[in-house]
């Protein structure tokens, strides 16, 4: 269950006890304002949230709304009524309503990661030298460890969000993360490479080649990946666990990149073409997995933007998936 409050000025509380007609809310007059205060399920709270934001439009901008999670509620009457429409649902068998996260919770936590800021590139830097020792080891064990420290889903998932609201400046700036966080990686590798080859003896371990090689299923894979990491975060799963696959996809071929231009050329383009794949292979999975969660915006203008936002991401990215598509057919890679 949620906890909604509603604070607005006491002219205004008409307005919002109309939206609140069919919901069982408690009013409190503080001075010149008004405080609402709703418990509500969470498969209602969407529902409850949209409305009130496109009222806020026609509004004062002092109104607040503000949604708490309760450590627990005991509310007799609501428990009730969730039992009903559950088991009318059993009965009826009608699409049921997937709960997940509101818009407003995961557009705030994909704020976070919309820049690069230093924390991320000491992450990443340390990621990356763990991932360069478990290659080289040749130890899967390692190369997890470093996947379970690498924050490479955010700015992917800021990347879905941003672009399912349709905030095109966001957009960019996470595409320049996004970027930013595979160039630090192969900087690492290749300066690591080479000043280490001068000490010692470095081999092509085997994980390192299976980095070398390209395939059209990797795109569908870090399409699903991307996909599925998505539905994860909104359905509450750490960002940590959620992660791993998405530092699967991208950290060991970025630091293979680095590894091939010092010590494999032949297999540097290769390792490359999968670095791209998959994180264009994520992009495309994670706009379709803000999609299907129905994420945008709520008012109708905004709405109207943001698809064409989406509509050009889209074209882009099939775009360049079927350019990597054909090249990763060629001879060599």
């Amino acid at each position: 269950m949620k906890k909604v409050i509603i604070t607005a000025r006491s002219d205004e509380a008409a307005n919002i006890s109309a939206l609140l007609k069919n919901t069982e809310f408690t009013r409190e007059e503080i001075g010149t304002m008004t405080r609402f205060t709703v418990v509500i399920s969470r498969t209602d709270l969407d529902d409850l949230i949209s409305n009130i934001s496109q009222a806020l439009t026609f509004m004062d901008d002092h109104t607040m709304v503000e949604v708490y999670s309760p450590d627990f509620i005991i509310y007799p009457m609501l428990e009730k009524e969730i039992e009903e429409k559950k088991a009318k649902e059993r009965t009826e068998s009608p699409n049921k309503k997937k709960e997940h996260s509101p818009v407003e919770k995961l557009v705030n936590s994909a704020g976070t990661h919309i820049d690069l800021d230093a924390n991320i590139i000491i992450l990443t830097t340390i990621a990356s030298f763990v991932g360069l020792i478990g290659l080289f080891l040749n130890n899967v064990g390692i190369i997890i460890g470093a996947m379970l420290i690498a924050p490479l889903l955010g700015p992917i998932f800021a990347f879905a969000i941003s672009t399912a609201i349709g905030k095109g400046k966001n957009v960019l700036l996470c595409v320049r993360t996004i970027l930013a966080l595979i160039l630090v990686i192969v900087t690492i590798s290749i300066v690591f490479t080479f000043v280490i080859s001068f000490f010692m003896q470095l081999p092509i371990t085997a994980e390192i080649l299976s980095r070398t090689v390209t395939s059209p299923v990797y795109i569908v894979m870090a399409i699903f990946l991307g996909f599925a990491s998505i539905v994860a975060l909104s359905e509450g799963i750490p960002e940590g666990v959620a992660g791993v696959a998405v530092a699967a996809a991208l950290l060991p071929p970025a630091l293979v990149t680095g590894i091939s231009v010092v010590l494999y050329p032949q297999g540097w383009v290769a390792a490359f073409t999968l670095t791209l794949q998959n994180v264009i292979g994520l992009m495309a999975g994670s706009i379709t997995g803000a999609l299907a969660l129905q994420i945008e915006p709520r008012s109708y203008s905004e709405r109207r933007g943001a698809k064409t936002i989406v509509k050009r991401i889209i074209w882009l990215l099939l775009v360049l998936i079927l350019l990597l598509f054909f090249v990763s057919l060629l001879p060599g890679s």
